[in-house]
Order: structure tokens, then C-alpha cells, then sequence
């Protein structure tokens, strides 16, 4: 009888947390008669406590077991668990791979299923290798192909369902493609970054070729195949040497010791081919495993030196890890010295020369710039001669910042932050006029902000207001509101609204004479953090109160500005109409504007447009929304920033709504990579992005694992806006989902009624969360067999959506179906009395 991963997981996990002696009649319990299920899991538990070596059995079990196969193991219109085969797509020393679909019309979804018959697998296999698939489904990288389930069949075909990849080997594409040297790098780069990926979680690829890694339509890379892994400490068992001659490491072929440095040559061996199409290693004809290295010399000089370091015979000569050679890679695309290359003076003052063209020509342009604001803004009263002489020092201030960029001292250069904290250090000491002062601390202030170093803007924000207390100044006033703004996206919402309440006395105070637009953006501000925190009634009044300040000669982006903080409170109470309005009014005005600072707010607009289409089930609309916001981005950003990360995470989920989870995957966890570079793991744009992810694992019936996320996600909710946030509701339906999966009811039972608790005193049930609640107790009773508590929830939650959303929205027909369906239920059952 077969099953699969997913029903031996449940089992197991449940047994061990069980007192020893009690394990073994849960299992039989819960087995169903399923021998073979019954005793994998109690083998399973017998080793529990020698989970290290699992991994080894595995090795030997996969060498010892696996044969190439001539004969297809199934042909298409074969069923396996829940899917179709359609065809085979692959076939190897390690099994076969079939195309598959999903089969119970449950969702559309596409799979790679590789099989082992009954012949190709020895003594313990399934159970080494269904460890294997525990310990790399730990890989939640999007450059790695996920493996989703696996099981036995009832004919004893041992298999494992993983991520369908719609892609060409790296080595086709390139052949395909017209890639420069540098884009070429690029793709190096991300490959090389999910190899360091695996490196970090102690797994070691050990088959790294072209055949092993696609790249679709889009650019996007997919790592395959962990056939061979080996865990990092571990010796390699001569019975596992699987390696062929034209990729492996020396010390593959020769049994030894393999590490970190095995997987780095076989990159050298990829960057050759990436750069020139040619394999450097030529193995002879006699005997394959008599290899030369030859390089091609169309290579630049550099790479070469990069290649033949990876190349190395000795492991040890390789470089020591994968990030060490990825800044190798980064430090030839910008101009800094390669490390393996050359040591020498006049070699580092070349680079050192090239790569500064651009910085000696962009800081010119700072110091125009900012003497051009100085003279115009802050100090037109006073005479000229003071005029050239602060715009004298700041030129001088500016210069000094950039010839701090000696190769030598900053051993490859300075990052944005490294310059900006020399900048405002160098304050104090460069000047001594205090307005002066306070002027280019609100100008640095800012310009941290505006690379998302929030954290470090708030430090410096929080200094100058304490040492500056005796300025008063709109420089000084900014400072406060870029505070406030830090605040709010740092989660701390008490000291934002603080800060937000002192600049609105300020406002409302007609001595301090301050311009319309800063009061507008301001009062803006402040209403965002209340909506951020579901206090959605004083948002919409500190909007009317900004709206109030519009008049004719106001400037278009303000307007429009306006209507986006509508359009986003109507959206968050459901209100889609009304917040469709304001939105397509918000793009209108600013679709006549190209300035950069309009087409960055057109970019933000129709990203908001995007969630907005997802909302009201368009969601091919939101697909074109979210994909023209990234377009504008991508002009303003010439590399992937936080902006762009949010449209991706944002593009993941309207791909989870419409059940393409590849998609989904890749662009969430393409999104937290980026968020992670330059935030906390408790933030709320990781938080959400996660959220996601626990979706897809829950509609794949992984429900642990959706479990685990949903746990790790209502936990920073929590810590970042306490438990009475509508977040938490959806965190507590969505942690009851897993448990009704799970088959824990009265856990279940408990998190909807605290749901309740916050929906009942956050909306009333004209609410589109008050009908979604309604549906998922009637899910509960159902589940329970209370078809009359069923049908009771099922009906009020369709009236009420009926009513805001109209009988033909998407969710409209889907409670309906649910009403449909309970009450056929409960005809049957009183027929049947």
C-alpha cells in the first residue's frame, strides 16, 4: 500500500513528542493498516537519535542503489499520488523525471516527479532518502528548485515531487542569448549566491554543471538536483563517487576528502564556460579520468586569474569560500582589484584611477548641487560675501568626503554608509555657524533615509535633536518628521505618533508661518501610522484635514498624493469601489508628469493599484499593475532596492491568489533576499512576505511547515503592533487552518474565537473580514460533521459578502458553492435518517 511524505511526517512528528512507551500503538493507530507505512516510521523512530547518520546511509544507499534504466518507468496518463504523468523529461544514473499535472482539480499546478523502481533501490533507501528531502526542503532559497513531496506507490516506485522548471541549461541559454561579459557575471553571481546559500546551511552540492542549472524566459536561475549532496564535515564514502570526469574536483576522483573547496572548483569550471561556452577541463581519449586544464585566451586576464584559482589542484589553493570568490567576481564588474590578480602598487592605482572617473564627475555634481541649494534657499537674506563663503566650505566638506576613498586605507572602497557616517562626523569639526550646521544634518539625515538606512537615520535624527535644542529651524522641523517617518517603518509606532503630534502643533500654529506642502506631507504622515496600526477612523480624519489644505495653486503631486492615502484606508475597510476611485485619480494626475519625482510616485501608485486589483480578484489586472510599477523602478534604480523587492513580493502574491506557485515562490523569496540585506527579520515587509510563503505551503497541504511560519509571523506581529491589530485576526484564521488540517480541532476552535474577538471590535459586518471568519467556522463545523452550525455560518457569510461585493465577485461564488454544498449535506443526512 503506498503513501506519502507528507502522511509519514505527520505520524512521526506527532509520535515523538509522545512518551516513548505510547509511540508504538499511536503508529499502529494511525497507520491504517499501512505495513509498510507503520514500519518506516517506527524504523524511523528507533533511529531518531542517530539523526547523523542518515545522511551517510543515505550516500551509500543512493550510490549501491540507483542503476540508468533504458525502460520508462511510466508512460503518460499515469497516475501518481495526486498527479498526471504528461511526460519524461530527463533520465539519469539517479532515476528517472516525468513532466507531471495535478490531477484532483483542486488547483492547476505543474510538477518534476523522479522516480526509482523497485530494482533501482536497495536495502533502507526510501527511508535515507526521505531524510534527505527533510534536510534540503531547509533550503528556502529562490534559486533552489523546491522539492514538495515524495512517497511510495503501491507498485513500490519510490518517488519524490519537485518543482517544475520551465528553463534551458545555463550553458543553452547563454548560446541563445546575447549577453555581455558583465550581464554574463550577473548570472554567475546568482548562482554562485545560492550555492553559498547551501554552503551557510552545511549542504554541499558536489554536481554543479550546466545541465544542473536552468534559466527561464525571464533571466531567472534554478539550481536542480541534490542527488549527490554531501553534509559539510562529512567524509565522502567510496561507495558514493558518482562524479564525471568532465566536472568533479580532483579530490572526487580520487576519494578523498571533500569540502567547501570541491564545490568552488566546480564553480571555476562553470565561470570558464559561462564566459567562453568551452569546458577547460579535456580529459583524455584513452583514459576520461586523465585530465588537462586548458584555458581559453579570448578570457580577460583577471577572470583567468579567477578561474585559475578555482582550478587549483590542491583544495587548499582554491579560494576558502564561495562569498570570498563572489567579491572576487564583484570586484572585477566595478573596477576594484582583483585579489588573485596582482599585488602590485601600479596595478591597484589603475583601478583605482578607472574607477573613479565616475566618482570625481558625480561628486562635482554633489557640490554644484548642494551649493546651488545653499545660495537659493537658506541664507538669501544675508550678504554675498557669507553666501561664497559657507558655499566655499561645504564644496571643501564634499571634497574631503570623496578623498577619504583611498584604495589603500578602505582596502576596495567605501559603501554609501561608510561615506555619509565619515560626512556627519566631519560636521562638528569643518564648521561652526549652527543653522549652518543643522542645514547639512537635515540634508544627511535624509539622505539616509533615502537608502533605507533607517536605523542609522533615526541615531543621527535623535543626536542632532538633543544637541540642537536651542535651534529652531524648518531644517530642524524636517529632521523631526524624517524622525517620525523612521519611526513608523522601524515598527516603533508610540515614539512616531509622539514626534508626528509635536509637528501637528506645530502646523496648527499659525505664528510658525510654514509652507502648505510640508503641512500636507506631514498631516499624511501621521495618518499612515494610524492606519498602520488599524486605527482607520482617525486616518481618514487626518486626511480630510490635509484635504482641507488643498487649493488651486496647489502642486499636482500633493493632490494626488491625497487621493493615494484614501484610496489605501478605503482599501484596508474593504471599500473597494471607493478606493478604485481614488487611486485611478491619483495615477491621472501624475500620468502627465515625467519628472523623477513624479514617476517615483507613479511607480509607488500603481504598485498600490496592483493590491488594490488583488483585493477585488483582477488579477491579471494586478499582474499588469505591479509589472508597470516595476518598470518605472527599474528606470529610477539601476539595481534591485527595497521598492523594487516590496512589487516582487507583491507580484508573489497575486501569483499564490492564482495558484501558480512557482511563480509565487520565486518572486517571494526573491523578495526576501533583498528585504534581509537591509532589515531586521521581525520586519513587517519580511513578515508579510512570509505570510505568503506559509499560504503556499498551507494550499499544498504542507501544513507543519505552514504551521511553523504562521507561528514565526503572529509572533513578530505581535511584538510590532500588539494583539488587538487586525493582522492578528488573520494570523489566528490562518493558524486555525492549519490545525483543522492537522486534525486538531479544539486548537482550531480556540484561535477563531480570539479572531472573533479583534474583527467584532476593529469593523462592523458590512467588513470583507467578518464574511471570511464566518466561512471559516463554517468550514470548522463541517469538518466537525455540525452540518446545521455549518450551514448557518456558511449562509450568513455569503449574504454579507453578496451584499458589499456584489453576487458576481469571485468570493461571492465561492461561499455560495459552500452553501450549496452543506446544505446537499444535510438533505442526505436527513434522507438518510
Amino acid at each position: 500500500m503506498g503513501y506519502s511524505w507528507s502522511e509519514l511526517e505527520d505520524i512521526f512528528q506527532n509520535a515523538l513528542k509522545m512518551p516513548a512507551s505510547e509511540r508504538e500503538i499511536y503508529v499502529k493507530n494511525h497507520a491504517n493498516d499501512n505495513q509498510r507505512l507503520e514500519q518506516t516510521v517506527l524504523m524511523m523512530l528507533r533511529d531518531a537519535e542517530n539523526a547523523d547518520q542518515y545522511f551517510d546511509k543515505l550516500q551509500k544507499g543512493i550510490a549501491d542503489g540507483l542503476e540508468e534504466k533504458q525502460e520508462d518507468i511510466y508512460q503518460a496518463g499515469d497516475k501518481i499520488d495526486k498527479y498526471k504523468i504528461i511526460e519524461p523529461i530527463g533520465r539519469g544514473g539517479m532515476g528517472q523525471v516525468f513532466l507531471a499535472e495535478r490531477n484532483d482539480r483542486q488547483f492547476e499546478q505543474k510538477v518534476a516527479i523522479k522516480c526509482f523502481s523497485a530494482d533501482e533501490v536497495k536495502d533502507n533507501f526510501f527511508e535515507n532518502f526521505r531524510n534527505e528531502q527533510q534536510f534540503l526542503a531547509n533550503l528556502n532559497h529562490a534559486a533552489i528548485a523546491h522539492i514538495l513531496d515524495g512517497g511510495v506507490t503501491d507498485e513500490g516506485i519510490h518517488y519524490i515531487i519537485m518543482e517544475y522548471v520551465d528553463g534551458l541549461p545555463v550553458n543553452e541559454y547563454l548560446k541563445s542569448s546575447s549577453l555581455n561579459t558583465g550581464e554574463r557575471l550577473q548570472l554567475f553571481i546568482k548562482i554562485c549566491d545560492a550555492i553559498n546559500y547551501a554552503h551557510n546551511r552545511l549542504i554541499l552540492h558536489l554536481d554543479i554543471k550546466p545541465s544542473n542549472i536552468l534559466i527561464n524566459e525571464e533571466g531567472h536561475v534554478k539550481l536542480l538536483d541534490f542527488g549527490i549532496a554531501q553534509k559539510i564535515g562529512n567524509r565522502l564514502q567510496k561507495q558514493v563517487q558518482k562524479a564525471t570526469p568532465f566536472y568533479a574536483a580532483p579530490e572526487q576522483l580520487k576519494l578523498g576528502d571533500i569540502t567547501i573547496a570541491t564545490d568552488i572548483f566546480q564553480l571555476g569550471i562553470l565561470l570558464h564556460i559561462i564566459i567562453s561556452a568551452e569546458n577547460p577541463l579535456k580529459p583524455s581519449e584513452d583514459n576520461p579520468y586523465d585530465r588537462k586544464v586548458k584555458l581559453s585566451q579570448s578570457i580577460d586576464q583577471e577572470l583567468l586569474a579567477i578561474i585559475n584559482v578555482c582550478l587549483s589542484e590542491s583544495s587548499e589553493c582554491r579560494y576558502v569560500s564561495v562569498s570570498a570568490l563572489i567579491e572576487d567576481v564583484k570586484n572585477y564588474l566595478n573596477k576594484f582589484p582583483v585579489k588573485v590578480y596582482s599585488k602590485k602598487w601600479s596595478y591597484r592605482a589603475k583601478k583605482f584611477t578607472d574607477r573613479n572617473k565616475i566618482k570625481i564627475t558625480l561628486s562635482a555634481l554633489l557640490v554644484i548641487s548642494l551649493l546651488s541649494g545653499l545660495i537659493i534657499s537658506s541664507y538669501q537674506s544675508k550678504i554675498a560675501q557669507e553666501n561664497e563663503q559657507k558655499a566655499l566650505k561645504t564644496s571643501e566638506f564634499l571634497l574631503d568626503i570623496f578623498r577619504n576613498a583611498d584604495p589603500v586605507q578602505t582596502e576596495g572602497g567605501l559603501t554609501v554608509k561608510d561615506i555619509l557616517d565619515n560626512s556627519s562626523k566631519s560636521v562638528e569639526l569643518k564648521f561652526d555657524d549652527k543653522e549652518f550646521k543643522l542645514d547639512l544634518y537635515d540634508r544627511l539625515i535624509n539622505i539616509y533615509t533615502n537608502v533605507y538606512l533607517w536605523n542609522d537615520s533615526k541615531k543621527l535624527a535623535e543626536k542632532v535633536l538633543r544637541d540642537y535644542k536651542d535651534i529652531n529651524t524648518k531644517s530642524k522641523l524636517n529632521i523631526m518628521s524624517t524622525l517620525a517617518g523612521n519611526y513608523r517603518e522601524l515598527s516603533e509606532y508610540q515614539k512616531a505618533d509622539s514626534v508626528f503630534g509635536l509637528l501637528l502643533s506645530k502646523i496648527q500654529d499659525p505664528k510658525e508661518n510654514l509652507p502648505l506642502d510640508f503641512k500636507i506631507e506631514n498631516i499624511l504622515a501621521l495618518a499612515k501610522s494610524q492606519q498602520i496600526q488599524g486605527k482607520y477612523d482617525s486616518a481618514l480624519h487626518f486626511i480630510h484635514q490635509a484635504n482641507s489644505l488643498i487649493n488651486d495653486d496647489m502642486f499636482d503631486k500633493d493632490k494626488a498624493d491625497i487621493f493615494n492615502h484614501y484610496a489605501s484606508v478605503y482599501k484596508d475597510l474593504s471599500k473597494l469601489d471607493t478606493a478604485a476611485f481614488y487611486q485611478k485619480n491619483a495615477i491621472r494626475i501624475l500620468e502627465a508628469h515625467h519628472t523623477p519625482e513624479h514617476q517615483t510616485a507613479l511607480a509607488v501608485y500603481y504598485n498600490n493599484q496592483g493590491n488594490l486589483f488583488k483585493d477585488m480578484s483582477l488579477y491579471d489586472s494586478a499582474i499588469a499593475s505591479f509589472e508597470h510599477s516595476l518598470s518605472l523602478k527599474r528606470k529610477i534604480a539601476s539595481k534591485a532596492n527595497l521598492d523594487i523587492a516590496i512589487t516582487y513580493s507583491n507580484l508573489g502574491g497575486v501569483h499564490y491568489k492564482k495558484k501558480n506557485y512557482d511563480s509565487a515562490s520565486s518572486y517571494l523569496n526573491r523578495a526576501i533576499e533583498i528585504f534581509s540585506t537591509q532589515l531586521e527579520p521581525s520586519n513587517n515587509f519580511i513578515i508579510s512576505t512570509r505570510y505568503s510563503l506559509a499560504n503556499i505551503y498551507y494550499n499544498q497541504r504542507n501544513f507543519q511547515k505552514a504551521l511553523f511560519e504562521y507561528q514565526e509571523v503572529l509572533a513578530a506581529d505581535t511584538a510590532n503592533f500588539g494583539l488587538d491589530h487586525p493582522y492578528i485576526a488573520d494570523d489566528y484564521i490562518s493558524l486555525s487552518n492549519c490545525y483543522i488540517g492537522l486534525k486538531q480541532m479544539d486548537k482550531a476552535f480556540g484561535l477563531l474565537k480570539k479572531a472573533e474577538g479583534i474583527i467584532e471590535a476593529k469593523f462592523d459586518k458590512s467588513h470583507q473580514k467578518t464574511s471570511y471568519l464566518y466561512n471559516k467556522f463554517g468550514q470548522f463545523y463541517e469538518e466537525q460533521k455540525n452540518y446545521a452550525m455549518a450551514q448557518m455560518y456558511f449562509q450568513e457569510s455569503y449574504t454579507l459578502v453578496e451584499q458589499y461585493l456584489g453576487e458576481d465577485h469571485r468570493y461571492t461564488k465561492l461561499y455560495k458553492k459552500d452553501v450549496e454544498r452543506i446544505t446537499k449535506l444535510m438533505i442526505g443526512k436527513i434522507e438518510n435518517l
